[in-house]
């Protein structure tokens, strides 16, 4: 079983669970249309790249975080991960604190990783007339988009949108490392809850 579905099972009848299960299906439905475009237009990331992870730091909402937190508390690397977030405490730059070189795709957490780096290099975004246009990679000149792209194309705003719907208020960002120690330590709270 995977950390997302323990933590979906650990944490089922507490207040948060709305929020994680939510989320999951939001990421299953993303992860649905941007593979589909992305092998049609032949557009992923370079082999081993990773030079995003290292020079971006996300800000992330509220559920993205409880997300992610939840996929830490039971990862079996939670403590390399809490020391790595209390380093990079205060940091506005990166490299982002679940980067990690030797991982395949280089995040500690990917199968839980905010939205934008589940968009970034597989989405479009509106130009001036409103047309989709794809962004070159201008971190690693090895990556190419498309040169065309038709009306069916992922729009990376929509994207956006469509998450901040489902949080409804509460759609307030912060820096990854902040955001996850303090839901970390929310969904450990009701894993002790479910303890007893």
């Amino acid at each position: 079983m995977d950390e997302i579905a323990k933590a979906l099972e650990g944490l089922n009848g507490t207040s948060i669970a709305d929020a994680l299960e939510r989320m999951a299906e939001f990421y299953d439905e993303t992860k649905s249309e941007i593979t589909s475009f992305s092998e049609k237009e032949g557009v992923k990331c370079p082999p081993g790249c990773g030079i995003c992870c290292s020079r971006f730091l996300p800000d992330i909402t509220k559920y993205e975080s409880l997300f992610l937190s939840a996929f830490i508390a039971f990862s079996e690397k939670k403590e390399e991960i809490m020391g790595r977030l209390e380093s990079a405490k205060g940091q506005k730059n990166g490299p982002c604190p679940l980067y990690d070189e030797s991982k395949a795709y280089h995040c500690m957490c990917y199968e839980a990783r905010p939205l934008i780096c589940r968009l970034f290099a597989s989405t479009c975004f509106a130009g001036k007339s409103g047309e989709r246009k794809f962004s070159h990679c201008h971190l690693n000149a090895a990556f190419k988009g498309p040169d065309s792209i038709d009306e069916s194309a992922p729009m990376m705003g929509n994207y956006g949108q469509r998450m901040l719907a489902l949080q409804g208020e509460d759609s307030v960002t912060e820096f990854l490392p902040e955001r996850l120690l303090k839901d970390i330590a929310l969904v450990e709270y009701y894993i002790g809850l479910k303890e007893k």
